[in-house]
C-alpha cells in the first residue's frame, strides 16, 4: 500500500513536470520572438541617434542646420514627445518640434541619467522619470562629439510611458499566443496588457501586496537575468479578480547598459491530482 502511494504522488509530479516543462518550450519561444522584437526597436532608435550625433557635430548645436537635424530625427516617430540637444552643462539648448521650444534653456543636470551621461560620456537609457514636461517618459541619450574628439553634449529622444507602451511594445508583443509584461529592475511595471498594472511598482505600490507569491517571484526577476517559476495572481487584473498560478519565463533586453526584464507568462492548465492517478499493483 505504501508503495501504491509513492507511486502515485511520483506520477503526479512527473505529470504536473511534463506539462510544465511542455508549456515553458513553447512559453521561450514566445519569450525569444518578443526579446528580438524590441532589440529591433531598440537597435533602430540607437542607429538614428548615432547618425544624428554625427550630423550634430558638424554644425553649429544652436544654429538651424542643428534644428532641421532634430526635425529629422522626430520625423514618422509618433510616440515621441521631442528630441533635444543638452549642452556640456546639463541644459536643454534646442528642441523639436516647436511646441516644446518652451522648455530651451531647462536645466536637467540634476537628473541621474544626465549627471551619468556627462561623466561617463556614453549613451544612456534612462529609466522612467517625471520630464520638465510634466510627464512620465523614458529618454534615449547620445553622446555628441566634435571631429577632434572634445565632448560636445548629447542629443536626446524623449518617448512618453503610456505611448511607450501602448504604441511601441504593444504591437511587438501583443500577438503572441502567452501573455507578456516588463519590468525595470527596481519593480516597476513599463508595459501590462492592464492598463491598471502599468506604471506601478510591484515592490512598492499597495496593489500587489496582498501577493507575496507574485512580489518574491518579481524580486527575483530582478536580481536574474532569465529563468522561469510560478506566482499567484488575478487571472486578468481588475477585469477577472479570480486567484489563478501563473506559469512564467524570462529574460532581458538591454540598450546602453538599461535592462527591461521580458516576462512571458500563461495561466496554469488543470492537470490530474495523486488521487487521479491510477497505478496497477
Amino acid at each position: 500500500m505504501k508503495k501504491t502511494i509513492i507511486l502515485a504522488i511520483g506520477m503526479a509530479v512527473l505529470i504536473v513536470t511534463n506539462v510544465f516543462c511542455m508549456d515553458i518550450d513553447a512559453m521561450m519561444l514566445i519569450l525569444e520572438k518578443a526579446k528580438e522584437n524590441i532589440t529591433a526597436t531598440f537597435t533602430s532608435i540607437d542607429k538614428d541617434l548615432s547618425i544624428a550625433s554625427g550630423k550634430l557635430s558638424n554644425v553649429d548645436l544652436k544654429g538651424e542646420d542643428a534644428r532641421k537635424i532634430l526635425s529629422q530625427l522626430c520625423k514618422d516617430r509618433d510616440y515621441l514627445v521631442d528630441c533635444a540637444i543638452i549642452d556640456t552643462n546639463g541644459k536643454m539648448i534646442v528642441v523639436e518640434p516647436m511646441e516644446y521650444g518652451k522648455y530651451e534653456g531647462s536645466d536637467i543636470s540634476n537628473q541621474a541619467h544626465i549627471i551619468a551621461l556627462l561623466r561617463n560620456k556614453k549613451p544612456i537609457l534612462s529609466d522612467v522619470f517625471h520630464s520638465v514636461e510634466g510627464i512620465k517618459v523614458i529618454d534615449f541619450e547620445y553622446p555628441i562629439f566634435s571631429v577632434k574628439g572634445e565632448f560636445l553634449g548629447s542629443v536626446s529622444m524623449l518617448v512618453k510611458q503610456e505611448t511607450l507602451s501602448g504604441d511601441i511594445i504593444m504591437p511587438l508583443v501583443n500577438d503572441m499566443l502567452c501573455k507578456a509584461w516588463i519590468m525595470q529592475k527596481d519593480g516597476l511595471i513599463i508595459y501590462d496588457l492592464d492598463p491598471d498594472q502599468t506604471g506601478k511598482n510591484i515592490f512598492a505600490d499597495i496593489f500587489f501586496q496582498p501577493f507575496k507569491d507574485l512580489v518574491s517571484f518579481s524580486r527575483t526577476v530582478a536580481m536574474t537575468k532569465d529563468g522561469a517559476g510560478s506566482y499567484d495572481f488575478y487571472a486578468k487584473g481588475l477585469e477577472d479578480k479570480t486567484i489563478v498560478k501563473k506559469f512564467a519565463v524570462w529574460d532581458t533586453v538591454s540598450l546602453y547598459g538599461t535592462q527591461w526584464r521580458i516576462i512571458v507568462m500563461e495561466v496554469n492548465k488543470q492537470v490530474p491530482s495523486a488521487k487521479d492517478v491510477i497505478i496497477p499493483l
